[in-house]
């Protein structure tokens, strides 16, 4: 009885180029929301559903825009499960 030996492949070099950039991007957001909430300390009352809430204008900017992901990335999520299992 034989048997085959098996060599495995080097493993593939990668570049950190991806890392830096996406590093670099997500540094600039942090540094972009620090001066917008830096900027933007004024109160603003923000009515919902007849809930009156009192709070900074860049709380409800950031609020709006994580709301506003949440629900893309959500959406997104429900399109690609759904073409899934159309497979």
């Amino acid at each position: 009885m034989t048997t085959a030996r098996q060599t495995a492949a080097p493993p593939e070099k990668r570049g950190s180029a991806g890392i830096v950039i996406a590093t670099a991007v997500i540094v600039l957001a942090i540094a972009a929301l620090a001066i917008l909430v830096a900027q933007n300390t004024d109160q603003v009352d923000i009515g919902f559903l007849g809930w009156e809430f009192a709070f900074p204008l860049s709380v409800g900017l950031l609020v709006a825009a994580v709301g506003g992901a949440v629900l893309a990335f959500g959406i997104s999520v429900l399109i690609v499960v759904r073409r899934r299992s159309r497979r």
